[in-house]
């Protein structure tokens, strides 16, 4: 992929709108990608039949009956422990089989049809390989390489696992690299990819898919770190100094992200960083949004599906919606990181991200203004 093929965005992408006062030195043009994900990427993962589902859609269910028993539940529990104790079941099969032997009894009958249509099927994905396939580094690195060129789209649509949930996104980090895979020739995908999968045997799509996932999952993971430059502290990421001015921090993720063979020059990557104001936009948000998680969520809460969710409502928004919020968002990355202030110098009040409301108000303060 041609560097000058990713790294400005597109001028009618809706997520990344420039305020009315800055300038763009140099025209964008957009990213286009012709080749629609393929119709079985809408495909339920059938592996992931017994996974988080709607408890009010479905009779297999180990909720409790509203009138329930305490010494019921008990004997069944201890049924289970003792059956559990004689035949040893493998984690895989003993979720099952806990799942459905706890159920009313007028659902034991399609508990019972469920469970063995599940056990048929994990047991059939073992016999195939689709389970124990271990993938070459050389995909890994490949999944490595073109998730982290993806990240230089500043018009990406999603970074997050679950393009689904809006829709079939065909330019979200996941799609742009199953794309990738399915466009390597057929020698390629023989050396790299699982026998099941291009024999399309049953199971073997969901157990690719979500190994691809995986791998992307540590992509993102990186490039949170580089967002994080000098806030983050872990065991192996120790604190350097201040927090980097934006410029910088950007500047960081074009030197890092592209591989070996096509690194940037410093006088590219510093063109990029004054010219390519829709990157800035996008990184800098991307950052406030790491900094607020880092700062006030939960280690397990979803950044990466928060940030889609607002791409996904600057998409449908006026061009004057857009503006604002882009200004908002870099009015607050230069009240907090302009200073060169250390990260443990900031109270966690001062680290919040502009809201909806946020920019209602001030379109609202603005128009009356005129």
């Amino acid at each position: 992929m041609n560097m000058n093929d990713i790294i400005y965005g597109d001028d009618e992408d809706s997520s990344t709108t420039l305020p009315n006062r800055l300038d763009r030195n140099q025209s964008t043009s957009p990213i286009r990608n012709n080749c629609s994900p393929s119709e079985d990427l809408e495909e339920a993962n059938h592996r992931d039949l017994f996974g988080s589902v709607p408890l009010d859609d479905t009779t297999m269910t180990d909720r409790p009956d509203p009138n329930p028993s305490p010494q019921d539940d008990d004997n069944v529990a201890q049924v289970c422990s003792d059956l559990q104790e004689k035949l040893e079941l493998d984690p895989a099969h003993l979720k099952i089989a806990l799942l459905t032997s706890k159920c009313a009894p007028e659902a034991r009958h399609a508990n019972s049809i469920f469970a063995n249509a599940a056990f048929h099927q994990l047991d059939e994905a073992k016999q195939n390989g689709t389970v124990n396939h271990i993938y070459d580094e050389a995909f890994k690195e490949f999944i490595k390489t073109k998730a982290r060129m993806f990240f230089l789209i500043p018009s990406l649509e999603a970074y997050s696992n679950n393009p689904h949930k809006n829709g079939t996104l065909a330019r979200s980090l996941y799609y742009l690299t199953l794309d990738a895979i399915e466009k390597q020739s057929d020698d390629w995908k023989e050396e790299h990819l699982p026998p099941a999968l291009i024999q399309e045997t049953e199971g073997a799509l969901g157990a690719y898919r979500n190994f691809v996932g995986v791998l992307l999952k540590y992509q993102r993971s990186h490039l949170r770190t580089l967002l994080l430059a000098n806030i983050l502290e872990t065991q192996r990421i120790s604190i350097k100094g201040a927090v980097p001015h934006r410029d910088k921090m950007i500047a960081g993720i074009y030197s890092d992200l592209p591989p070996n063979n096509e690194k940037m020059s410093r006088s590219q990557i510093e063109v990029q960083v004054a010219q390519n104001s829709v990157m800035r936009i996008r990184m800098t948000y991307a950052r406030l949004v790491m900094v607020y998680y880092y700062a006030h969520m939960p280690s397990k809460a979803s950044q990466w599906a928060a940030i889609d969710d607002r791409l996904r409502v600057l998409r449908t928004s006026s061009k004057r919606f857009q503006q604002a919020h882009a200004q908002l968002v870099l009015d607050k990355d230069d009240e907090l990181f302009s200073h060169g202030r250390d990260y443990k110098s900031f109270r966690k009040e001062e680290l919040v991200l502009p809201t909806l409301d946020d920019v209602k108000a001030s379109l609202a303060s603005s128009s009356s203004t005129q």
